[in-house]
């Protein structure tokens, strides 16, 4: 097992106790299936179809979600307009972005776990998980991407993917900020054990295996 420093356990804490919380769309019972099926589908990403076991979620999550979720945690790069089109038709803008953001967030924490040789403890919800609050921002607008997001946005549109649903966005980079950049994104010169090059250039080659558009 690799040694993780402080500030990626700290993420990781911070990104379950968040998980653990009823989002925007889904309360916590609900965002507890999403995060369980995103982790088995990530975890057995090599495993024959024939051959997984998967939590039983249709009940809970229904077949379209099961759909998003599947796609996200396996096969992003092959995630196009008709595609999405077609789930968001079926479960709703703000719906389709919170489940996409609670995917790519397992995902993560699984990959960052094989990497470390540890594993993904499964999310409990909160003593108190509140209720999904089902509010969307004000300033939503189309610019040309599958979903509406906040327009104008004062960072990059990476970082605006997930911002109709700010709490999903909080939770994305929660954790995923931590894991690119420890050092400070803002910093152009980084004194950590990779440069910041070195660090751009994994991330360009990690981007292009993973067909990621951006």
């Amino acid at each position: 097992m690799i040694s993780v420093g402080s500030d990626y356990a700290v993420a990781i804490e911070e990104t379950r106790a968040r998980l653990g919380r009823s989002g925007t769309w889904f309360d916590a019972a609900v965002i507890g299936s999403i995060v369980a099926r995103a982790d088995a589908r990530s975890r057995q990403r090599h495993v024959a179809p024939w051959n997984h076991d998967l939590p039983v979620a249709n009940n809970t999550l229904g077949r379209s979600a099961c759909a998003v979720i599947d796609r996200i945690a396996c096969e992003p790069g092959s995630v196009d307009a008709a595609w999405a089109a077609e789930r968001i038709a079926e479960l709703g803008e703000g719906p389709y972005v919170e489940l996409v953001g609670t995917t790519a967030v397992a995902v993560a924490l699984r990959l960052f776990a094989d990497a470390v040789g540890t594993e993904v403890e499964p999310i409990s919800p909160a003593t108190t998980p509140g209720e999904a609050s089902r509010l969307t921002p004000d300033g939503l607008g189309d610019i040309g991407a599958h979903v509406k997001m906040l327009e104008p946005f004062p960072f990059a549109n990476v970082a605006r993917a997930l911002s109709q649903v700010p709490s999903a966005n909080t939770t994305f980079y929660t954790l995923v900020r931590p894991m690119y950049s420890a050092a400070g994104f803002d910093e152009l010169v980084w004194t950590t054990p990779l440069s910041r090059p070195q660090v751009e250039l994994v991330a360009a080659r990690v981007a292009a295996m993973n067909e990621c558009f951006y």
